[in-house]
């Protein structure tokens, strides 16, 4: 995950990219004058990032409506000082995605970072199932079958890119945007054929033979289980087994005659 920090304090900005760092995101570093320099189309850096960061810039959410109207489509978080619910909602109403009060720590920053990106690609959970495989976007290896898939670093980071990205292809290029924050290049992006070739060989011994990652020639890489390995319809086979159940008890259960009502004078006279 690439992130643009905008923040003019030498200090502030150092504190906040510690916990960045913690979190393992990437992540460059504006000022205001920067800031400025970037939305004239004259900065040194290019607005490509998953999530922007905005520190204290004087009027929030002035940046962010800037932000927006510039076409910017990045995730943007915002860090203010003391918790204010009006500064809250004007800065939402803006266009941000979200409001922190500082100090951040770095495993909530990252956790929203991932909620944020993970709606943006229409998903309700961390936790990506295709086949028998399951990608967690939080960190944690892959699992095949509940049994864990130890991977690397930078393998977890690009089977994660082609996760979110689920039965669609993805070029190299934006593979290796994604994993290192730079464009893709000739002799940079054969690292990703290596990668791809190192996760193939783990989901293969993993699953017994599963080709989970294809290779579109010309376009880059598409992740999907094979036939074989693809799971049923949990809920049309949740409903067919309710279904063969009420059929299974009507059939077996006996019948009970219906107890007749007996209106309560009726019952007392009947019991003298």
């Amino acid at each position: 995950m690439q992130t643009l920090l905008i923040e003019p304090g030498d200090l502030i900005a150092e504190a906040i990219g510690k916990q960045l760092d913690l979190s393992k995101i990437n992540h460059d570093r504006i000022d205001l004058e920067g800031l400025r320099d970037l939305l004239n189309g004259h900065g040194r850096i290019e607005i490509n990032h998953d999530a922007i960061i905005i520190g204290d810039v004087g009027d929030t959410a002035a940046c962010v409506a800037l932000l927006r109207a510039q076409g910017v489509t990045a995730a943007i978080v915002c860090l203010i000082e003391r918790r204010c619910a009006n500064t809250t909602a004007g800065i939402l109403r803006a266009g941000a995605d979200d409001v922190l009060v500082k100090p951040i720590i770095s495993t909530e920053i990252r956790a929203r970072l991932e909620a944020i990106r993970r709606r943006s690609y229409g998903l309700t959970s961390n936790a990506v199932s295709v086949g028998r495989l399951t990608v967690f976007l939080d960190g944690r290896d892959p699992e095949v079958d509940g049994e864990r898939l130890r991977l690397s670093q930078r393998e977890h980071a690009i089977l994660s890119v082609l996760a979110l990205n689920h039965r669609r292809v993805v070029s190299k290029e934006h593979i290796y945007e994604e994993v290192y924050g730079l464009s893709g290049s000739d002799p940079l992006d054969k690292v990703i054929d290596v990668y791809i070739c190192k996760l193939r060989k783990k989901i293969d011994a993993a699953t017994g033979g599963g080709r989970y990652i294809e290779t579109v020639y010309g376009r880059g890489y598409k992740f999907e289980a094979p036939p074989d390995h693809v799971a049923p319809d949990m809920a049309a086979l949740l409903l067919e087994r309710l279904s063969q159940s009420a059929a299974l008890n009507a059939g077996r259960l006996p019948i009970i005659p219906p107890v007749p009502v007996v209106p309560r004078g009726a019952a007392r006279v009947a019991t003298r």
